[in-house]
């Protein structure tokens, strides 16, 4: 296949290539041998059972969901007692965490036969294509290079709770991943194929009798070492790998290669600084998480270090090491002498050389020295972990506290090498260990703090009222900033030595004292949540200089956080406000460099105004805002805040990047990604590698392509079409008096708390849907396969577009030649495939009690219903993703095993709702009917989660 992959045509032609019935394959052989192996497990009348609702499934799948076989699944699982809807639903739930694994193992093989040449891919994005493609356009090969030297992604990965699957489920099914990959290698001996399927059926076993319900909610401790889980797992490898392959390209079409100190990834994380609604995240579990962060770095960085102090053993270096190596030890004996007592420890022991360093061998010297200093900082951080006194300071081995300390010895010796001739030696490890101080410094992830508006404003509050200055909040916008603006230009401080705090306010300004305690070295940026004014912004600043021993010379940049129809709206005001400020503009100018970065959330404006009015003025927004930015003489920087699911941004990267309005890349893209995502991304190290390959293509593309113009004709369409669609998402959603009865009855909504998969409440507070959070919004509609955030409102705009004189015909071009409004449509089709309007009528009929509900739930399956349709008359398709046939593969490979776990989520809430009130057990029903309800419905929801790959 020659030629570049256009992500916007997805591939739909036939060739020779079988791209489904490897896949196929593997999924029936692992279903085959679980259901030998649990055999035994069960009686003979519950193996019918499940071959019977495994062969109905079929049938309804296979019959274009005729009401017979519906109706007979229905019957049978409806008339089964506890214990067999839990068999049920852990085969099914563990099948669909099995044909996931399958998927992502069938697109590795896939990728790695076309990179032999011996078959073609549907859809691909290489680097040496999207250069070959640039060059096309007339772009130079200096230019390509000098984008790909200064641009960087950055990824944030996030505890939001979007990962319905154990840790321990995860480490099984990585385990199965490689007998999978080993099970179509050709060369295996027979020997070796045998040990490969015991050490399959081993695995699967485990799986299977391992408990898929997670019994305690973790803390965000707990989600912080997942996190860093995911990074030692694959992340550390796969970075250097990848930027190597990169270097081997570029020297191949005759260019240098990348610096070492080029920053083409970063990596950050929010599990523990995110304190927005969680009030388990505190100043002391902050704390804690950058001690683990930097703990696990420590013990990754020794690792390294020892393989190089092995493997670098030779007797000659260049004067520069010769004398920092003098330098050191010179160090080292004065010491001695001014601290006579102070003798150097000798309980430390490493795998070689623990007895003595040739001193013959300079770079075994020197990295004797940098081993020491590792050592010392990991015991450091072990000590703060166990809570224990630190080790007193060791004057002949400090711990590191920042990276550029690492940095120096390493750079001395990598010159060295290149000074002497022998640079060859360079590539490997020792450029591989530069790399990774360079990108993931000292601690692995920078750790963000996050933080609702409101907050800092109440604790103003208690400063201003405790001073007699009238209640902060009481001001209105202008004289916030006045206000604000003084203090920072005063160098008085604000807040009294006794400080007056309480409750939340103390929270929130012990918060900003642990930020200039951990400083940036291991923080990335403070992101006010629910940020609508400029002074929201002044009032962190205030509260992080007021906080800092050293004036707030180390502050944390501070990022807005954009994400509801009005903020988007009002960003530009927000932005040229702040930039027009005279202390701001110069501090933004001293301190960084005249970047300001902008967070825009996908999730709330979701469900603020539905999916269309969401994108839309997402898309607008970021245009504002890059033209106010531009006037002042900013850099604006975007943080997007996607989530898994397309109700809350998510989608496939590359598509989403290139459908960014122009000018907004700019060289940088910041992006959350969530539980779920995380394991599609970056789950096993091909798919890592593959992750940042896409995201580096990508940023490319967006930067060098010159910008699509976009005709007035789309953009007056579109807001006619925002308005209705907003108009009648908020009508149903916040102006029908049904819909939250309805929307509580007939979804797991009240049931989601029971899944423990996240340290974070449910909702901000109590109430209605306004209350809460977009994460288990989306998750409870996708659970019944109606998915209703996603198309809601989208019907009503087109057929409103379409009733407009040329409206059916402008619809088409803006599909086919506007990358945002493809994009758009591109990732709605893809959840509408998984919609499933029968099953979601069975949610109604079992567990909505009152008949005018149940009407509202026909009149919104008949809006889905039309919403397909419409969107079929846009896209140009007989059926949905008719275009994209690895979507297709991917639904259909899953799709048997959905149904049941539907029709038995259905039984479980219907007997678990009949026992309880508001979610407590009624008095005299038998505790353990209670326990084993939960556990079978939890069992439900994180299989239809793994199926459907959209928890939220």
């Amino acid at each position: 296949m020659k030629g570049v992959a256009n992500p916007l045509t997805k591939a739909s032609r036939i060739d020779s290539v079988d791209f489904i019935s490897p896949l196929q394959q593997d999924v029936n052989h692992m279903c085959d041998t679980l259901l030998g192996l649990i055999e035994s497990n069960l009686s003979a009348n519950d193996m019918d059972i499940l071959e019977n609702v495994r062969s109905l499934a079929k049938i309804y799948d296979s019959s274009f969901k005729d009401d017979v076989s519906f109706t007979n699944l229905a019957d049978l699982i409806e008339h089964l007692d506890i214990s067999q809807l839990t068999v049920v639903g852990s085969l099914f739930s563990n099948m669909c965490n099995l044909a996931n694994l399958a998927e992502h193992v069938h697109r590795i093989r896939r990728r790695r036969a076309f990179e032999r040449g011996e078959s073609s891919l549907l859809t691909h994005f290489f680097l040496h294509e999207i250069v070959e493609e640039m060059e096309q356009k007339g772009k130079s090969l200096e230019e390509i290079r000098n984008q790909l030297t200064s641009q960087t992604v950055e990824m944030v990965l996030t505890a939001h709770p979007t990962q319905a699957v154990r840790r321990s489920l995860l480490a099984k099914l990585h385990v199965i991943a490689r007998c999978l990959e080993a099970n179509h290698d050709q060369y295996l001996t027979p020997l070796e194929k045998s040990l490969n399927q015991e050490k399959l059926k081993v695995s699967l076993l485990g799986l299977w009798r391992t408990d898929e319900v997670r019994r305690l909610k973790p803390k965000p401790q707990d989600e912080a070492r997942n996190i860093i889980h995911v990074i030692e797992d694959t992340v550390w490898d796969a970075t250097p790998a990848y930027i190597s392959q990169m270097d081997r390209y570029l020297q191949s079409r005759g260019l240098d290669p990348l610096p070492l100190d080029a920053r083409p990834f970063l990596f950050g994380s929010w599990a523990g600084g995110d304190r927005d609604g969680n009030p388990f995240v505190t100043p002391a579990v902050t704390r804690e998480v950058v001690a683990i962060n930097r703990y696990r770095a420590a013990c990754l960085y020794l690792n390294e270090i020892e393989h190089l102090l092995f493997d670098l053993s030779l007797h000659y270096g260049s004067d520069e090491l010769l004398e920092y190596n003098k330098a050191i030890a010179a160090k080292v004996e004065d010491a001695k002498k001014h601290m006579p007592g102070h003798s150097v420890p000798n309980k430390i022991r490493y795998k070689e050389f623990w007895n003595h360093v040739p001193p013959t061998e300079p770079f075994r010297v020197c990295f004797y020295h940098i081993r020491d200093r590792m050592t010392a900082t990991r015991d450091h951080c072990e000590a703060l972990l166990a809570n224990q006194p630190c080790p007193p300071p060791n004057p002949f081995a400090p711990i590191y506290t920042t990276k550029d300390e690492l940095l120096e010895p390493l750079m001395i010796m990598y010159r060295s090498l290149v000074d002497t001739g022998d640079q060859i030696l360079t590539q490997g490890k020792l450029q591989d260990l530069i790399r990774r101080v360079n990108i993931f410094g000292l601690t692995l992830v920078k750790l963000d703090i996050r933080q609702e508006a409101d907050e800092h404003s109440n604790a103003l509050s208690v400063i201003t009222e405790y001073l007699g200055m009238g209640k902060y909040e009481d001001l209105k916008e202008e004289d916030r900033l006045e206000f604000l603006t003084k203090v920072l230009e005063g160098k008085r401080p604000l807040i009294p030595r006794v400080n007056p705090a309480t409750g939340k306010a103390k929270n929130v300004l012990d918060t900003f004292e642990t930020v200039s305690e951990l400083g940036s070295e291991v923080l990335g940026a403070y992101i006010i949540s629910m940020c609508m004014r400029p002074s929201d912004v002044l009032a962190v600043e205030v509260l992080q200089r007021e906080c800092s021993a050293n004036g707030g010379v180390d502050s944390l940049r501070v990022v807005p956080l954009l994400e509801t129809i009005y903020a988007l709206q009002n960003s530009t005001m927000v932005l040229s406000t702040l930039f027009e400020n005279r202390w701001y503009r110069e501090h933004l100018r001293k301190r960084f460099d005249s970047v300001q970065e902008v967070m825009i959330g996908y999730s709330d404006s979701g469900k603020d105004g539905g999916r269309l009015t969401s994108a839309w003025e997402l898309y607008k927004a970021q245009e504002r805002m890059v033209e106010c930015a531009e006037k002042h003489g900013v850099t604006l920087r975007f943080f997007h805040g996607r989530g898994g699911t397309v109700g809350r941004g998510g989608g496939p990267q590359h598509l989403a990047i290139l459908s960014q309005p122009p000018r907004t890349v700019n060289k940088y893209l910041r992006v959350t990604i969530q539980g779920e995502v995380m394991e599609q991304d970056f789950g096993l190290p091909a798919l890592a590698r593959k992750t940042l390959e896409v995201y580096t293509t990508a940023v490319l593309k967006a930067d060098l392509n010159d910008p699509v113009p976009v005709k007035k004709e789309y953009r007056e369409l579109l807001d006619m079409m925002s308005e209705v669609s907003c108009s009648r998402y908020r009508e149903i959603v916040h102006g029908d008096d049904r819909f939250v009865e309805y929307f509580r009855s007939a979804t797991p909504e009240q049931e989601l708390g029971l899944l423990n998969i996240g340290s974070r409440p449910q909702k901000r507070k109590e109430g209605g849907v306004e209350t809460l959070r977009a994460i288990p919004w989306v998750f409870a509609w996708t659970q019944t396969r109606l998915h209703l955030p996603v198309w809601l409102g989208l019907g009503s705009a087109l057929q409103a577009g379409m009733k407009t004189e040329g409206g059916t015909q402008l619809l088409r071009e803006m599909y086919e030649n506007w990358p945002f409004f493809r994009s758009f449509f591109d990732l709605i089709e893809m959840v509408l495939a998984k919609a499933d309007p029968h099953i979601s009528s069975r949610y109604d009929d079992i567990l909505v009690q009152k008949e005018d509900q149940k009407q509202f739930g026909v009149m919104l399956r008949g809006l889905l219903v039309e919403t397909i349709d419409l969107v079929l008359k846009v896209a140009g398709e007989q059926k949905l993703l008719d275009k994209d046939r690895v979507q297709q593969r991917a639904i259909n490979t899953r799709r048997e095993w959905l149904t049941p776990m539907n029709l038995a989520q259905v039984e479980l809430l219907k007997r678990w709702r009949s026992i309880t009130v508001k979610g407590v057990v009624k008095e005299g029903v038998d505790p353990d009917e209670g326990s084993a309800l939960v556990d079978a419905l939890i069992i439900s929801m994180k299989g239809l989660s793994s199926a459907l790959q959209n928890t939220g």
